[in-house]
């Protein structure tokens, strides 16, 4: 014969280890405001002191480490060596940054780039990157950063020649009327004759 179930003895247990689950979680969650105040610290830190050099804050995702600004030179570049510089802003903590590239497109990266970069006392860095443009068209250095364990990446976009530029649109004549544009009538047979 089966004992019967005691549904008051089958609860204790399970009170317990929700008690446990709410305490880890508790403390878990306390120190997810301290993570965001550093990041969000170093971002502001990172916007205001690049706007002034010209730089370009780029969006920073969650958990990165390290903010980063941009200056690329004006486009359309032409075929040839350029400069793109970063400014780096890490957090509290970091004290150097690692960095690789990769290209997409008609770049290269030249080989006097530094793989290893010391942030200053402000946790601030200014690095240039110099690569040399083979080609027209659209290219991308991709840059990957690691900083204490954690890594992120991005891309700057480098539009090299006549093709890469953007186009305006033509306006109508100043004088009004129309634009006459070649046509060809077709029928349900063919073209027409």
């Amino acid at each position: 014969m089966r004992p019967t179930p005691n549904p008051q003895a089958a609860r204790v247990p399970a009170r317990r280890n929700m008690a446990a689950l709410v305490v880890v979680l508790s403390t878990s969650l306390s120190a997810l405001p301290a993570c965001a105040h550093e990041s969000q610290h170093a971002a502001q830190e990172a916007t205001s002191s690049a706007r002034h050099d010209g730089f370009e804050p780029r969006p920073r995702k969650p958990g990165d480490l390290v903010a980063v600004a941009v200056r690329t030179p004006p486009a359309p570049l032409p075929a040839g060596p350029a400069t793109v510089r970063l400014a780096l802003t890490g957090s509290p903590g970091v004290s150097a940054v690692e960095v690789r590239y990769g290209t997409e497109g008609a770049l290269r990266v030249d080989a006097a780039t530094p793989a290893t970069v010391p942030l200053d006392a402000q946790r601030r860095a200014v690095l240039e990157v110099p690569v040399t443009v083979l080609g027209p068209g659209v290219h991308y250095l991709n840059v990957y950063l690691r900083a204490n364990g954690r890594n992120s990446a991005f891309s700057v976009r480098l539009d090299a020649g006549e093709n890469a530029t953007v186009r305006q649109k033509r306006t109508l004549p100043e004088e009004g009327g129309f634009i006459v544009l070649p046509a060809q009538e077709t029928r349900s047979g063919g073209p027409a004759r």
